[in-house]
C-alpha cells in the first residue's frame, strides 16, 4: 500500500508544479493518472492504518484540485479580458477604416 501511496503522491507533486506553470495539457494526463491512482489505493486499502492514510491523501487530491480550479478560472477570466480588449480594438479599427472611406 505503501508503494501506491508514494506513487500517488509523486504524481501530486508533479500536478502541483503543472499547475504552478499553468501547464493544463500535463495536468489532464496527470488528472487521468491520479484518477487510476485513487481508485487502486481505494481497491487495496484494508486496514484502519490504510484507510487513515488514504484519507490524508484524498484531502491532497481534493486541495489540490481547488487550486486547478481557481488557477484555470483565473485564466479564463483573463483570456476573456484580452477577448474583450481586441473585440473593442477590432471594431474602433473598423470605424476608423469605414469613416476614412467616405473622405
Amino acid at each position: 500500500m505503501e508503494s501506491e501511496n508514494q506513487t500517488l503522491l509523486d504524481v501530486l507533486t508533479q500536478l502541483k508544479n503543472a499547475i504552478d506553470q499553468q501547464d493544463w495539457t500535463t495536468a489532464d494526463k496527470l488528472d487521468i493518472c491520479i484518477k487510476e491512482n485513487v481508485g487502486s489505493a481505494v481497491l487495496k486499502a484494508k486496514s484502519e492504518e490504510d484507510k487513515r492514510s488514504l484519507t490524508d491523501l484524498l484531502k491532497s487530491v481534493q486541495s489540490l484540485y481547488g487550486l486547478l480550479i481557481s488557477n484555470t478560472e483565473e485564466s479564463r477570466r483573463k483570456i476573456s479580458v484580452e477577448l474583450k480588449k481586441i473585440t473593442s480594438d477590432k471594431k474602433v479599427a473598423n470605424f476608423y477604416l469605414k469613416s476614412s472611406q467616405y473622405k
